[in-house]
Order: structure tokens, then C-alpha cells, then sequence
């Protein structure tokens, strides 16, 4: 069962993406530098890109939905017509990486409905993530 088993009929999936793996650049480190413990660098490096290649974010015609998870699934989504703004953040280790965080706010919500984390080229996403939601209006 993948993330695509969420969609409507008929609703169209603009882009799929997963974080970057620079977004987990620290665990990488320190992954590789614990390596001479054998087991638990190859278990961090391991349990981390499994993390980050099984969340997945889409930005359908519809909503933008988010799914979590290597053992059990969290799925997350919000229709457009709910959002209020659409964030972007990006610290100062993300800038040089080319990375950054997208955060949906809804009306009626407190804090942020979707945090989208270490996305690669975030402006790009963002500017996309905008036009689906003008366009729905």
C-alpha cells in the first residue's frame, strides 16, 4: 500500500517527493563516525535512510499530503481550500545545503498543519505548492 492509495478518483498528483538526503546529513556523520561500532553506525545510517525514504510528500490538484513511516503509517493531508500561508524556512546550515522547510497553515488550526522538512530546491516547491493553491481558488 503506497501513499497513491490516498488519492481521490480523478485527482492528479502534480509532484511526489521524499526530504533530501542532506536533510540528514548529521545522522550520516554520525553514522560514519561510529562506524568502528560497527553494528550501531550501519544501524543509523541504515534506520535513517529507510526513515527518509519512506516519507513521502505529494502535491496533488487537490491537497498536499504527507505520509510517515517505516513500521506503522501516519498520513497526513490538507485541502487547499483550507489553507490560510504557506511558509518557507531554511536555517543557515539548509542555505548551503540548497534545502529548506515548507509549512502549511490552516484555518482554525493551531500551528502548523504540514511541515514538509528538508526539502531540495524549497523556493521551486513552494512556488508550486502557491500555484496549486491559487489555481484551486
Amino acid at each position: 500500500m503506497g501513499i497513491e492509495d490516498n488519492l481521490h478518483e480523478g485527482e492528479k498528483v502534480f509532484k511526489k517527493f521524499h526530504p533530501s538526503p542532506l536533510n540528514y546529513w548529521f545522522w550520516y556523520l554520525l553514522g560514519f563516525f561510529t562506524i568502528w561500532f560497527f553494528f550501531l553506525g550501519v544501524l543509523i545510517i541504515i534506520w535513517k535512510e529507510m526513515e527518509r525514504r519512506k516519507t513521502t510528500y505529494l502535491v496533488t490538484d487537490k491537497r498536499i499530503i504527507k505520509e510517515v513511516g517505516i513500521m506503522g503509517k501516519r498520513t497526513t493531508s490538507t485541502i487547499y481550500r483550507k489553507i490560510t500561508d504557506v511558509h518557507m524556512t531554511q536555517s543557515m546550515i539548509q542555505r548551503m545545503l540548497g534545502i529548506g522547510n515548507i509549512i502549511l497553515n490552516t484555518a482554525g488550526g493551531e500551528g502548523p498543519e504540514i511541515i514538509l522538512s528538508g526539502i531540495d530546491n524549497a523556493p521551486a516547491v513552494k512556488k508550486e505548492i502557491e500555484k496549486a493553491w491559487t489555481d484551486y481558488k
